[in-house]
């Protein structure tokens, strides 16, 4: 995209009035540079947010992905400009030279970096710190690793460390850092989501909504289970699935998000799991009729920096199940007893079983979650990104 400011932008240069957790304030308009690898929508609804609140400029280092599809249309884009430094595909061992024309302590107030683990990320933070330029280090979530290499602990603790603030959307992100070289003193916590307002519902779904939905679905089952992602190991759908072998079988397990290998169709014949549906790959729109229909929702994830989906299932009024190792869990759940240890299916059994026998339970865990996640949402996070910047 062409380097002139769109119009909706060039209007708002120089002094902006905005409204931030309830004040109007009159400021200059910040001039901010993010860096990251690649489109991904929740990052683009950020950006979008984000750009109403400041003077934003987006480089990406390239459009698309081997593995990750983004189907969504950048022409509408009128909030922040958005430079890709590559039309094609990542490739995360090849430095982007490019990226250089960007980093000037001239042409930015604030340059973000949001990616490390690319070679054009590596590039950026050691042009910046060899030239001095200040820069802010932002991280999605991030866990300490249980065994690593003192080389490879150099090499993090030398990208991570510097900065001169960084963002982090955890206690386990904080620490993460921290062990890295990060200043904790200048750690700053914002709620990370892909969640917009309009998007929470206002109140759970009573029951008589929830079966109409799943009438239109067609699902057979008394109750509901969903679970979505994609069929990898690191999931933990096997785990879902040797749970629900002994489980009552007029509770319905529906597992959304592509097509199952052949290691999940064998468990379903071989446990004759008839009661678990692998429902495929669902639209936007779609998969809400699902999150709406459901009674509960659980992820047993063997490992997730932060796993949006947990956001997204909040948000429809759910009550969630996870591991102690979705951090996202670990940040959002309260009732710790809904965090079930990897790899356990007798302990994921046991708290679907007693949360489906209680509806009382859920209920009150479903308004705890609409409570709770109504504080993540992409124009929160754009606010907490702005307080920030105005004080550096």
């Amino acid at each position: 995209m062409e380097d002139s400011p769109i119009p909706e932008i060039a209007s708002l240069q120089g002094l902006a009035a905005k409204r931030i957790h309830g004040l109007t304030r009159l400021h200059i308009m910040k001039k901010v540079l993010f860096i990251t690898n690649l489109p991904t929508p929740y990052r683009i609804d950020f950006y979008r947010e984000l750009g109403k609140l400041c003077d934003l400029t987006v480089v990406i280092e390239a459009r698309r992905s081997n593995d990750l599809h983004f189907n969504w249309n950048d022409d509408n884009i009128q909030t922040f400009k958005l430079h890709y430094l590559n039309e094609g595909n990542l490739n995360e061992k090849k430095i982007n030279w490019s990226i250089l024309k960007y980093l000037s302590k001239s042409k930015f107030d604030v340059i973000v970096v949001s990616c490390y683990h690319t070679y054009t990320g590596m590039l950026s933070l050691a042009y910046m710190k060899a030239k001095h330029i200040p820069y802010v280090f932002e991280t999605d979530g991030g866990m300490i690793a249980e065994a690593e290499s003192s080389l490879k602990r150099i090499y993090k603790t030398t990208l991570i460390k510097g900065a001169k603030a960084y963002f982090s959307p955890s206690e386990g992100s904080d620490k993460y850092l921290a062990y890295y070289g990060a200043n904790k003193d200048i750690i700053h916590r914002y709620p990370f989501s892909s969640l917009s307002d309009a998007d929470i519902l206002q109140h759970p779904l009573s029951s008589d909504e929830k079966l109409s939905i799943r009438k239109r679905l067609g699902v057979k089952e008394a109750k509901m289970i969903l679970a979505v992602g994609q069929f990898i190991h690191r999931k933990g759908f096997d785990v879902l699935m040797e749970a629900a072998k002994d489980m009552d079988r007029n509770t319905g397990i529906y597992i959304v998000g592509g097509k199952p290998t052949e290691e999940y169709l064998e468990m379903q014949r071989k446990y004759d799991l008839s009661q678990v549906h692998f429902e495929g790959f669902k639209t936007k729109d779609e998969l809400a009729e699902y999150f709406k229909a459901a009674d509960l929702f659980v992820l047993p994830t063997r490992e997730d920096i932060w796993g949006l989906v947990i956001n997204e299932a909040m948000a429809y009024g759910l009550p969630v199940v996870t591991t102690n190792k979705c951090v996202s869990g670990m940040e959002l759940i309260s009732d710790k007893d809904c965090l079930v240890d990897i790899d356990n299916p007798q302990q994921l059994k046991n708290i679907m079983e007693t949360l489906m026998a209680d509806d009382e339970r859920r209920e009150r865990l479903a308004v705890e979650n609409l409570t709770k996640i109504k504080g993540y949402t992409v124009e929160k996070m754009a606010e907490a990104h702005i307080k920030v910047f105005e004080s550096l």
